[in-house]
């Protein structure tokens, strides 16, 4: 075409890239000097990660569950070691096998690279896919570790005693070891997939070095096809451990196995297993032919049936056979999914009564049920929360967080309670006094607590008191109201220093205190010193002159940081509520076991489908202690847990 002044002027052609203008000595520098940037990186990490590890153990043995840790740690570096080795297993030889193949190929006169830059070349390639496997190797052994608890349930689970009424397994299998054989599975696929990947890059590449392009023939197609094989393989297994999860299946109207699901669906996922299976057979026998249409069947009758029987099929069946009469086909289904829904949730045991409301009180009722007229309650959490805040915060730097209803017995009598502690807020000290050693030394706890009746209001709408005041004065004994571990998250402290550390405003002045209890990681030795001012990044930790081997750090101060930090595997309540007992403060954590694997149970908003309140634990507000109580000792899973974990 011509330009309107005439021809169009002559167009420059791009630079033409060709392989054989690269300067691989410079490169194979290059990927060295790479390479030992990442073996230090590695081991940068490690290093990192040991620091992490043993400031974790001595934290979890200041609490007494060092147990708990080294389980974990053993169980994931062990899981560790074992997917490296697999994936190493598979990789190396794999790989191995790709450059024995192509050892003995050379570049033709004219093509390629000339010998000495392609042997150059070559050696650079197996460098480079030799980190490949190695770094390969790392995040699918990390990616198995990560995976710590669901092989430990594996191993120790307990079991349930109630099979399904489909398949009659145990539950146990359905929670702890079908979750455990899906990640295995989807586990090995990744690493044959991998290593399958790395060898057709290094074939490749390797022809493209030598001026020819990819063939999948001879010993490639061979190589290539037995992976292929066991891909095929892995992909049957999972069709065979999917006719399980039919139990949690949402199709139709009933969440689990349906008409369509126990007709349709479960056998044709019985039949792509055998189709799975057939096309690695095809795979494996297609080697020795000389074209390549036996495993374009295996792979393309493995597509088709998979679209045909496990989505075609399933949904004609529902739409023109179930919906039209779904209560009739359903019904069966439908009552197994609410008698296990109940079970799941312990809802069984509930029974429904009929009371008459009759409206009428008279003085009989009246005096038969005196406890409860006494504690009807007239405080609002929001009003009572909003009246401490206002009257019994005596500093800016204190703070009531949340207001908690509990009972407790005075003068004989039994009386509930709304109650709420008094904590520090640190970051509402004055500007000039935002320094280190006030936020981390100096102003390290809460004080005391406000109780109050739920059913008495002194004149003006104040609140009467159980509890009040710093120091605290009241019915209720309390000898030890500081709260060193509470529900504020808050800054690291170091205890027992030099520093004396602010009690609560007297009316003379401030009264100052040291910290007795045992809460903290001991700071014994500059080494430790120099471990937490890294962890922290704070070099304060390490210089200051205020800090002895008697002082103690301490951190995860919360009572939700200290519960999952050690119990990760428990669901926790919203929030601990606070207790008054021995003349101590305690924090009261409840927390649940939790599945969403439970056989045809209706999950709760998509999140999970039996639930127990299993756990409680107990946190001393001074000492930072942590108790767990079994709470539900029938129910399996905290059994599970319990034998993971036999000292927690």
């Amino acid at each position: 075409m011509q330009s309107f002044f005439g021809e169009d002027p002559p167009r420059e052609q791009p630079p033409q890239f060709r392989i054989e203008d690269l300067d691989f000595s410079s490169l194979t520098r290059t990927v060295r000097w790479i390479l030992l940037a990442l073996l230090l990186i590695v081991l940068w990490m490690g290093v990192n990660w040991t620091r992490g590890f043993y400031t974790d153990w001595l934290w979890f043995l200041n609490l007494g569950y060092e147990s708990v840790l080294f389980k974990v740690i053993a169980t994931r570096v062990w899981l560790f070691l074992l997917g490296a080795s697999v994936f190493l297993l598979l990789a190396v030889p794999s790989l191995y096998l790709a450059h024995r193949i192509t050892a003995g190929l050379r570049p033709r006169p004219g093509q390629g690279l000339p010998p000495q830059t392609y042997g150059v070349a070559r050696r650079l390639l197996v460098w480079i896919a030799g980190a490949v496997v190695v770094l390969g190797a790392l995040f699918m052994a990390g990616g198995l570790a990560a995976e710590w608890q669901s092989i430990l349930r594996y191993w120790h689970g307990i079991p349930f005693n109630e099979a399904d009424p489909i398949f009659q397994k145990d539950f146990s299998f359905y929670v702890f070891s079908l979750p455990a054989l899906h990640f295995v599975r989807s586990w090995l696929l990744s690493v044959v997939v991998v290593s399958g990947l790395i060898a057709v890059a290094f074939y490749y590449l390797t022809q493209i070095l030598r001026g020819e392009r990819f063939a999948f023939a001879g010993k490639v197609k061979a190589h290539l096809s037995i992976l292929g094989a066991l891909i095929f393989v892995l992909i049957a297994v999972g069709h065979w451990l999917a006719r399980f999860d039919l139990l949690y299946s949402p199709t139709g109207a009933v969440y689990g196995v349906g008409f369509t699901d126990d007709y349709v669906t479960l056998p044709a996922r019985t039949l792509l297993t055998l189709v799975a299976l057939a096309a690695a057979a095809l795979l494996v026998a297609g080697v020795n032919r000389s074209d390549n249409r036996w495993i374009l069947w295996a792979v393309g009758g493995w597509i088709g049936l998979n679209f045909l029987a496990g989505t075609v099929a399933p949904g004609v069946v529902q739409r023109l056979t179930v919906e039209p009469t779904e209560l009739a086909r359903e019904q069966s289904y439908l009552a197994n999914n609410i008698a296990l829904t109940r079970r799941a949730y312990g809802l069984e045991r509930l029974q429904g009564r009929t009371h008459p409301a009759r409206g009428e009180i008279d003085q009989a009722t009246i005096n038969e049920n005196m406890g409860t007229i006494r504690n009807i309650r007239l405080w609002d959490q929001g009003p009572l929360l909003d009246s401490y805040n206002q009257i019994q915060f005596f500093r800016l730097y204190y703070d009531f967080l949340a207001v908690h209803t509990d009972r407790y017995r005075t003068n004989g009598e039994l009386r509930q309670v709304m109650l709420a502690t008094r904590e520090l807020s640190a970051e509402k000290l004055p500007g000039e006094a935002q320094r280190w050693v006030n936020r981390h030394l100096q102003f390290t706890h809460g004080y005391g607590v406000a109780m109050s009746p739920v059913t008495e209001v002194e004149i003006g709408g104040r609140p009467s008191f159980f509890l009040q005041d710093v120091p605290p004065r009241g019915r209720i004994p309390l000898e030890r109201p500081d709260i060193y571990y509470g529900l504020k998250s808050l800054d690291f402290l170091i205890v027992r220093s030099r520093m004396e550390e602010f009690n609560y405003p007297g009316p003379d002045g401030p009264v100052y205190t040291h910290y007795e209890g045992e809460g903290g990681v001991l700071l014994s030795s500059l080494f430790r010193r120099l471990l937490y001012a890294w962890q922290f990044r704070d070099l304060n930790i390490l210089i200051s002159g205020e800090i002895t081997s008697e002082s103690r750090i301490q951190y995860r101060r919360t009572v939700s940081e200290r519960f999952a930090t050690i119990s990760p595997f428990l669901l926790r309540d919203r929030e601990a509520y606070t207790v008054v007992a021995d003349g101590r403060l305690f924090w009261i954590q409840d927390a649940y076991t939790v599945t969403n694997r439970y056989p045809y149970s209706t999950p709760w908003e998509g999140q999970f489908n039996y639930l127990r309140n299993s756990v409680k634990a107990v946190v001393d507000a001074y000492h930072g202690s942590v108790d767990y109580y079994v709470a539900d000792p029938t129910d399996p899973i905290i059994r599970t847990y319990a034998a993971i974990f036999p000292g927690l």
